[in-house]
C-alpha cells in the first residue's frame, strides 16, 4: 500500500517546475513530500518558510496534509511569493488529489516521507521534525504562551 504512495510521489513530484513570474523565469524544484493524517477534514494551506530559498507548502485536504518541500533558485520577494504560491496550488492541487485519494484508500500510518530528493540539511530537519510531532499525536505548530 505504501509503496503506492512513494510510486505516486516519486512520478508526480520529483520534479523542477518553471514559472514566468513578473516577466521573469523562476526555478523551483520540489525535493522532498510527507503525507500526515490531519485531526479534521477540510481544506487548507499554508506556506513555512525554511530559509531564504527553501519553503514548505502544507496542503490539507481530506483528512490529510501534504507537505511539499520547495526550492527556489533565488530568493523571491513579497509579490513574486504571492504569484509563485498561486502557480504551485494550481499546478501541484490535482496531484495532491491524486495522492490523497489513493491513501485515503490504502495508507493507515499516521505520517511517512515519501520523497526525499536531495532536501538540504535545514529542510530534513524540518521535515524530521514534522514527521515526529505527527507520529507523536502532537501539533505540528509551534504554541507559544500568552504572556
Amino acid at each position: 500500500m505504501r509503496d503506492e504512495l512513494y510510486s505516486i510521489a516519486r512520478r508526480e513530484f520529483a520534479e523542477d517546475l518553471i514559472f514566468e513570474i513578473e516577466g521573469k523565469p523562476v526555478t523551483l524544484s520540489i525535493k522532498g513530500l510527507l503525507i500526515a493524517r490531519a485531526e479534521r477534514e477540510g481544506y487548507n494551506f499554508s506556506f513555512f518558510e525554511v530559509t531564504e530559498t527553501e519553503t514548505v507548502l502544507a496542503v490539507q485536504m481530506k483528512g490529510f496534509i501534504v507537505y511539499i518541500a520547495i526550492e527556489s533558485d533565488e530568493e523571491l520577494d513579497d509579490e513574486e511569493y504571492a504569484e509563485v504560491g498561486k502557480a504551485l496550488l494550481e499546478h501541484l492541487t490535482p496531484k495532491i488529489a491524486l495522492l490523497v485519494t489513493k491513501a485515503e484508500k490504502d495508507y493507515s500510518g499516521k505520517a511517512d516521507i515519501l520523497l526525499d530528493d536531495g532536501m538540504s540539511p535545514d529542510m530534513k530537519e524540518f521535515f524530521y521534525s514534522l514527521l515526529v510531532k505527527h507520529r507523536q499525536g502532537k501539533s505540528p505548530y509551534e504554541q507559544t504562551e500568552v504572556a
